[in-house]
């Protein structure tokens, strides 16, 4: 009974993370989860419900819909009650390339910067090369699963710009802080 019980979780949680649109993950993970990321356990009371937190997500957002307010609020749940990143499922491109149509999938439209599932990568040294339309001064962060940075950068403005990280092994999440349209990420595996 209580693998039966353990079966039908997962399963929902599974179904669950599913449910929540892209753009809202992008959304939480370029504005929300500056705050938020690391606010692990209990301490948000979630009996309140959404409605009494959308006025706090819109005083950072503007107006909202319900649809988009709770999915925000599912995600501030799922980050505080699982310490990581909200599970989303996405190949990372042939020869570790993307191109400006794959990366506005992960692009904040309406505040800005860029969300984007790196994969998971293997231990080691590893080049991440950006490629901006026009000059991007902004701010860059490598994080793995559990909000851990590997790379916290002020970015200059130039039109391509190349990061140095070393990887754990795992999956790992960039997060872009600008205002300037990304057209190009390519992950490279450094040689020694």
């Amino acid at each position: 009974m209580k693998f039966l019980a353990l079966t039908l979780l997962l399963c929902n949680l599974h179904v669950a993370a599913q449910e929540i649109p892209r753009p809202a993950v992008v959304r939480f993970n370029t504005v929300c989860a500056n705050c938020h990321e690391g606010e692990c356990s209990g301490r948000l009371s979630f009996q309140s419900g959404v409605d009494a937190a959308r006025g706090h997500m819109e005083r950072y957002l503007g107006k909202i819909t319900s649809a988009e307010a709770a999915s925000l609020f599912s995600l501030l749940r799922y980050t505080k009650e699982h310490c990581s990143h909200y599970p989303v499922t996405v190949a990372r491109p042939a020869e570790g390339v993307w191109n400006a149509t794959d990366l506005n999938l992960w692009r904040n439209q309406p505040e800005g910067g860029y969300f984007v599932p790196l994969g998971r990568l293997a231990s080691g040294s590893h080049r991440l090369q950006i490629t901006f339309a026009s000059a991007a001064p902004g701010r860059l962060k490598i994080t793995d699963d559990r909000f851990e940075p590997l790379v916290e950068e002020a970015l200059c403005p130039d039109g391509t710009q190349e990061i140095r990280f070393i990887a754990p092994g795992g999956p790992l999440y960039m997060t872009l802080q600008t205002k300037a349209e990304l057209i190009g990420i390519r992950l490279i595996v450094a040689t020694p």
